[in-house]
């Protein structure tokens, strides 16, 4: 079995393309035209008999107007081939319904998903995520910092698809407080990565966390930067993503998912390391009462490196270079992708109804030393008919299980609306990262299960759905 497993996928490889963003858009009529928030190009010759794993990310802004503000926005992954009419892959929904008086009068967060296929084209394809606006009522709402990366398994051996799957490390929970929201900004994640054997390397940074804003928090606006060091140089800024509230006029407490990727290009190799920072920039407390400020935890980080894919194919003098370092980059691990699978979708409306896998994938690590393995896990989740200062949390749980043994838990994620009164619906993503290692060769499965922990009876419904997995795995 062993042999056959390894006979099988060891000729495989994986190649990461990194896509582009369009700028930014402000939507404030449904007449308004959909945007192309981000597009991926994936080279011809590797479409013939592929796994494609699909990253994207983004930011939502919503600026409430008056009571009853609501925005309805349709996010639709889509694949074309050379001349032919675009193909719709799949759906994702962001929601804000309201109703009197104004929730708040600034929301800025994120948005993220995965999507995993199989294909088999023979000419060039193009993946691209469009937004349009459903529904609008006395609120603008603006879309931007789209990213998108492509990860192709393919059967064509590319020396320059040689990759580094590289596990960060989380620096723990940061809490922000008023009294200390003018700190210096603190180091959530940090991962290091070697591409001195690389030219030109492209560098996929991931990142996932979980935000908890507490009872009596009126305004609260976070920023996330990535920056980027080399040999105890001085940090270069990649990139800054904002978590805003501004103006809440209810007592409410909420859990949410914020993550980011980001394609780093370089021009030179190296020894470099990538951290995020979070810095606080506002926050105001409301009337007094129970108050625990505003929490960042689950911090994780995953870089992917490897050799640039943009200029070998073209430039003889490059492909000369590539040839000289060849030695050393040939002692590069190579990189396997498995796709998992959804389950449906369900509804809860009790805090005693049951748990629900909503995804799971299988791996075979057999022939692999001691591997590491990155999960990949995106969602959807529905808050509605939140009145009666209704409460709803939700436990997302990551299992692994292996040779038929015990399930493990690998790590929970909490997401909830407490105490909020005046929202009539709140859809979202939900999703994170998971770097694993597995000690011995097995052949194992990983699944994520959501349970209610606390809802309010007869006052709210939460919904999930578009559970997606998938996994990145190599040898240790």
């Amino acid at each position: 079995m062993i042999n056959d497993y390894c006979s099988k996928n060891g000729h495989k490889k994986v190649c990461l393309t990194c896509g582009q963003g369009t700028g930014s858009r402000t939507f404030t009529s449904v007449d308004d035209m959909p945007h192309q928030l981000a597009y991926v190009t994936i080279d011809k010759a590797f479409l013939h008999k592929s796994e494609i794993l699909i990253k994207f990310s983004s930011l939502v802004k919503m600026e409430a107007l008056a009571s009853g503000a609501t925005i309805r926005l349709r996010y639709e992954l889509f694949r074309v081939g050379c001349n032919k009419q675009p193909q719709a892959l799949g759906t994702w929904m962001y929601e804000e319904v309201g109703s009197a008086p104004v929730v708040f009068e600034e929301q800025e967060e994120s948005f993220s998903f995965i999507y995993c296929e199989d294909i088999d084209l023979a000419a060039c394809c193009d993946y691209f995520v469009q937004v349009t606006l459903v529904e609008v009522n006395e609120a603008l709402v603006t879309v931007s910092n789209g990213r998108i990366a492509a990860f192709i398994q393919t059967d064509v051996s590319y020396s320059c698809c040689d990759m580094d799957l590289i596990c960060g490390q989380g620096n723990g929970s940061v809490v922000f407080r008023q009294a200390t929201i003018a700190q210096a900004p603190v180091t959530i994640a940090h991962v290091a990565t070697d591409t001195s054997c690389l030219f030109k390397p492209d560098v996929f940074i991931e990142f996932s966390s979980v935000i908890s804003s507490a009872f009596r928090v009126q305004n609260v606006l976070l920023e996330f930067e990535l920056f980027r060091v080399c040999d105890d140089g001085i940090p270069l800024s990649l990139g800054v993503w904002r978590f805003e509230r501004t103006n809440t006029n209810v007592p409410s407490a909420i859990d949410n998912a914020f993550s980011f990727i980001f394609c780093d290009k370089m021009v030179s190799s190296g020894c470099y390391e990538y951290f995020v920072t979070v810095r606080g920039i506002q926050l105001d407390v409301g009337a007094p009462g129970i108050y625990l400020g505003v929490t960042v935890d689950n911090a994780r980080i995953t870089a992917i490196t490897q050799l640039s894919t943009s200029d070998l194919h073209e430039n003889n003098h490059m492909k000369d270079t590539f040839n000289k370092n060849k030695p050393n980059i040939d002692k590069a691990k190579n990189l396997a992708l498995e796709c998992g699978r959804g389950v449906g979708s369900t509804t809860f409306t009790s805090s005693s109804d049951p748990a629900f896998q909503l995804a799971h994938i299988a791996i075979d690590t057999s022939c692999l030393c001691k591997p590491t393995v990155n999960i990949e896990f995106s969602s959807i989740v529905s808050f509605e008919n939140l009145v009666d200062e209704g409460n709803a949390q939700l436990r997302y749980e990551l299992f692994r299980v292996c040779n038929n043994s015990e399930p493990i838990s690998l790590g929970i994620w909490f997401i909830s609306r407490i105490d909020f009164r005046i929202i009539d619906q709140s859809t979202n993503s939900f999703d994170f990262i998971y770097c694993d290692r597995i000690n011995c060769p097995s052949c194992c499965d990983y699944f994520v299960t959501v349970k209610p922990v606390d809802i309010t009876e007869g006052d709210i419904s939460v919904s999930v759905s578009n559970g997606r997995m998938a996994a990145l795995l190599q040898e240790g």
